[in-house]
């Protein structure tokens, strides 16, 4: 009985551990998400949030575990035993989802930066200005499809113009009038679209979080065994006094 409470409290040291990596990775991925948010939706920012609500969790079911295998309390194993496996589901099924919307990436990629392109540099678009300067930038790419994605946009006064976060040297007005000149667009601007770049960084996120969840959940089985075999013990030892 000794070695299965030790390892269950032992195993409810690693448990917080994972509470706490669960919190940091939510908030991290919540982080990153929230600077595309004009691209992505509202369904890829639940993933993220439920992971820091069930590292949250985790912290108080600690206590259960800790109190039940110190005191060797019945209840209390049980207790812990079963919302672990209530922690178990939720993560799990945030895995599962994680990884069902990588299918979805590519529709709401595309739909939402085809449709952002006609409001870029608006005052009442902010966000999209950024989000659209920051993707640019960071993928070193330009519109959605291909550069010339931006003719067919109000940006700039006649339309020939793509933002100057599409230029290969940063420069202030250094896209102005690029579109008139393709041969010199071609050394002074990105030219590959965004749309594919941004996929792909979305959907290896998405996995990474589909993974670690599923992963911690698997973790956890073992301390939902070893919870089980304490209280079984414990119980038995009440029975037999």
């Amino acid at each position: 009985m000794k070695c299965v409470k030790y390892l269950l409290f032992v195993f409810n040291l690693v448990f917080a551990i994972t509470g706490l990596a669960l919190i940091v990775i939510g908030g991290i991925i919540q982080g990153l998400y929230s600077q595309y948010l004009d691209f992505l939706g509202d369904q890829f920012f639940n993933t993220p949030i439920l992971l820091v609500v069930v590292g949250c969790l985790i912290f108080v079911v600690t206590f259960f575990g800790c109190c039940g295998a110190i005191k060797e309390h019945y209840c209390m194993t049980m207790t812990f035993s079963a919302l672990l496996v209530l922690i178990f589901c939720l993560e799990f099924g945030a895995g599962i989802a994680a990884y069902m919307l990588r299918n979805d990436v590519d529709t709401i990629v595309e739909s939402n930066m085809e449709s952002s392109l006609s409001n870029y540099g608006k005052a009442e678009y902010d966000g999209v200005t950024r989000t659209w300067d920051i993707v640019q930038h960071e993928l070193k790419c330009c519109g959605a499809q291909e550069y010339m994605d931006w003719k067919n946009t109000t940006y700039g006064e006649n339309g020939d113009s793509v933002p100057d976060s599409c230029c290969i040297t940063d420069a202030d007005g250094c896209g102005q009038g690029i579109l008139a000149t393709p041969d010199e667009a071609v050394t002074l601007i990105y030219t590959a679209g965004c749309k594919d770049g941004f996929e792909t960084l979305i959907e290896q996120n998405v996995a990474y979080i589909g993974s670690i969840a599923i992963g911690i959940a698997l973790i956890q089985v073992i301390g939902v065994i070893c919870a089980c075999c304490l209280a079984r013990t414990i119980k038995s030892e009440y029975e037999t006094v």
